[in-house]
């Protein structure tokens, strides 16, 4: 595992395409992501799922504009978008994130008809164009597992693993990759969950579009390492602040640079 992870960070440094050997997807292919759910991280900052993804295929050779990328919406405005943003543009492949822009988490358990319906027509559009379609579910994207949003999707995840088994469809269960790694994992809303929330939803995408296990654990080891995942500041005087800033400026960095190399350092000394 040490020289797995040493190998997925000198690709990360130097570039090399070691990834992807079974991926179908060729330069200037593209996936459309039609997502109904916000990440607790913006999709597309350092640790975000999507920053994540386009890093991975560029390194695969995948450079060309590979997204078409539909956030925050509705499975109505899916469905209305659907011919013109979509299909028009023949995507390699289309993922479905059905999620909360169609319900609140916090206290509607009921699924809608209007839910299931929109999600049907979308997927027969899908199919009769052509396009390998995907849909998966979620745990209302949040990173602390006791709260209720997480629990009140759940009928929502029943109807979405229905249509994809009356469809057809590949579905990434991602709550059921959630369920799995809890016992590891502390989901606990804190930064590093939040992290760990968005690398765990693209190392599913990975594997959905060709990625190998082998190589999906690549990813997500190289990730665990990658700098700027988490940015805080600890809870200090104004005077304090003041010291930290101008420490930074004498060494000529950014403060909160400054502190990540304090923070590195003090945990260097502590080993």
């Amino acid at each position: 595992m040490r020289f797995l992870k040493m190998f997925a960070l000198a690709a990360l440094l130097t570039g090399v395409p070691f990834l992807a050997k079974g991926i179908e997807m060729k330069d200037g292919d593209q996936i459309a992501i039609l997502s109904g759910q916000n990440f607790e991280i913006h999709s597309w900052s350092i640790s975000g799922y999507m920053r994540l993804l386009n890093n991975e295929l560029a390194r695969a050779g995948i450079r060309k504009s590979p997204w078409i990328f539909l956030e925050s919406k509705k499975t109505e405005q899916m469905r209305e978008c659907l011919d013109n943003d979509v299909i028009a543009k023949k995507p390699f492949y289309v993922l479905i994130i059905p999620g909360a822009a169609d319900y609140n988490p916090w206290s509607e358990k009921t699924v809608s008809e209007s839910f299931t319906k929109n999600l049907a027509e979308i997927i027969r559009k899908l199919k009769a164009a052509n396009i390998k379609t995907a849909i998966a579910t979620s745990y209302a994207v949040n990173s602390t597992l006791p709260l209720s949003l997480n629990q009140n999707v759940a009928a929502h995840n029943d109807a979405i693993r229905a249509l994809a088994k009356e469809q057809g469809l590949q579905l990434i269960d991602f709550a059921k990759v959630v369920d799995d790694e809890k016992k590891i994992v502390r989901f606990d809303g804190s930064p590093a969950a939040k992290c760990l929330v968005n690398q765990m939803f693209a190392a599913e995408v990975l594997r959905l579009i060709g990625f190998s296990d082998k190589e999906v654990s690549a990813c997500r080891e190289a990730w665990l390492d990658m700098p700027g995942a988490i940015r805080f500041m600890p809870s200090v005087s104004v005077n304090t602040y003041e010291k930290l800033k101008a420490a930074a400026k004498a060494s000529g960095k950014d403060v909160g640079i400054h502190m990540s190399e304090v923070l590195r350092n003090s945990m260097k000394h502590g080993d």
